[in-house]
């Protein structure tokens, strides 16, 4: 449970990736680490955030993993998730409500919120508090 690929990642991790609610829910209950992270600095939710993946990502919160934990490049889960949005916002209301900062800036200084002005194909700004996004 606790054995590491050469990415340093977790069969959390693998579970996530893979879509697998089930593998992911009895490796939780078996005591695996919801925190675990790889040596890009990535946690099991950066993968749900990316996956857009609301069940996994409830579940990991659940299970005590960090709603902004930042991975090497100062990206958290909902930067990740608004980077990655494919117009369904169920995973970025997931981590906004579980107290993600929507203003949380990464190492190149672009926040969520910042992000999802930039962001033209959809409107992902809606899902953030405050309904709008910063073009700056």
């Amino acid at each position: 449970m606790t054995d590491r690929d050469r990415l340093g990642r977790t069969a959390m991790h693998y579970a996530v990736v893979d879509g697998d609610a089930a593998r992911l829910r009895a490796l939780l209950a078996g005591g695996a680490d919801p925190q675990a992270v790889d040596a890009c600095g990535w946690t099991p939710l950066h993968f749900a955030a990316q996956a857009q993946d609301p069940v996994a990502a409830v579940a990991l919160l659940a299970a005590g993993a960090l709603v902004d934990a930042a991975d090497r490049q100062g990206n958290t889960p909902l930067w990740k998730a608004m980077f990655n949005f494919r117009g369904e916002g169920a995973t970025i209301r997931v981590l906004v409500g579980a107290g993600a900062d929507p203003d949380l800036v990464n190492g190149h200084g672009v926040s969520p919120r910042v992000l999802a002005g930039r962001i033209a194909n959809y409107d992902v700004a809606v899902h953030l508090p405050g309904g709008e996004g910063a073009l700056s």
